[in-house]
């Protein structure tokens, strides 16, 4: 018996890691992880965007057992607390900086929750991947937008500022539930690059106005695929692994104002909970609008940005941003 035991034991132990993680108390437990600033007011408002996500997380009458964390510059100075989150959401810049400019360790880290299972999303310029870190960006996320190649040597921006009909291509999926059809004023990233055979991969959101060549507006529309900047994603289910991976690519989320729209909030926190395996109503999760008072209220003020000596050297703030 003792002998049977211990292999049980062992067995366990072996497996715990591809586990889906929870708390030690058993709740489900959601990571926002908030880069640093780059852009004036009103835009990349990363901290506040994940410090409003929690409050109106923390608040929903939808969610029961759940708990929610935020970090701020990048990259939580104890790494351990990921190990058992439900899901990993990334708010920040991308590029060379957050997330993807990691040390191997990191990069190595990160993998090893996406084997076990973790729930993972990239929200705006986080989509925005170097092409020598596209094989994460396709094995985490189903997509990322092309940044620097191979199709172009230089930094190339696909991306179009425009006010545009929102549509749903897979109205059925769990995300879109209690979301309506809606017009967003909107900085969006699009033409992205999906795995092949788009395998697992479902678009959720088509900005129907986004044209063809970025850079010549107006002109020829993009086709509906290219259109798409916001998309689901199933990963592959790893080997002793009892949950099946979840994923979501939101390339928009440039100005902070759209929160206050109901269809938008909705849908990013459908996102979340559908990444961490949370059911979603038919009526999608509840959520309610919080102005900065009622969020510094229930969290403390907002701090200020600050360069975290976990990130890469980066070029300076923009002269714009002011800081509070």
């Amino acid at each position: 018996m003792k002998t049977r035991a211990l292999v049980a034991l062992l067995v366990l132990c072996l497996f715990a890691p591809l586990a889906h993680a929870r708390t030690a108390d058993g709740r489900t437990k959601i990571v926002m992880i908030a880069g640093t600033k780059s852009h004036g007011p009103g835009a990349h408002e990363y901290l506040k965007s994940a410090r409003l996500l929690k409050v109106i997380l923390d608040r929903s009458p939808s969610l029961h057992n759940v708990v929610t964390e935020v970090y701020y510059d990048g990259w939580p100075t104890d790494q351990t607390t990921l190990e058992t989150a439900d899901t990993v959401v990334f708010l920040s810049d991308g590029m060379q900086w957050s997330p993807w400019a990691w040390s191997p360790e990191r990069i190595a880290f990160m993998q090893g929750q996406i084997d076990r299972g973790c729930g993972f999303m990239t929200f705006h310029f986080a989509t925005y991947i170097p092409y020598h870190f596209a094989t994460q960006a396709l094995n985490w996320n189903g997509g990322y937008v092309d940044y620097d190649g191979p199709t172009h040597p230089i930094p190339y921006f696909t991306q179009k500022t425009l006010t545009t009909e929102i549509t749903f291509p897979n109205p059925s999926h769990p995300v879109l539930h209690g979301v309506h059809p809606f017009q967003i004023r909107e900085e969006f990233y699009y033409k992205p690059t999906f795995v092949d055979g788009m395998t697992g991969i479902t678009p959720l959101l088509r900005a129907t106005g986004l044209p063809a060549d970025p850079k010549i507006f107006p002109g020829p529309l993009a086709t509906p695929l290219e259109q798409t900047f916001f998309w689901a994603y199933d990963r592959p289910k790893q080997q002793g692994n009892k949950v099946q991976g979840r994923s979501i690519g939101a390339t928009f989320g440039h100005y902070y104002a759209n929160w206050q729209m109901d269809d938008y909030r909705k849908v990013v926190v459908n996102a979340i909970c559908w990444t961490a395996h949370l059911p979603i109503p038919k009526t999608g999760i509840a959520t309610t609008w919080v102005d900065d008072q009622t969020v510094d209220q229930a969290l403390g003020p907002t701090p200020a940005p600050n360069l975290s000596p976990l990130e890469p050297t980066r070029p300076p703030l923009d002269p714009a941003y002011t800081r509070k």
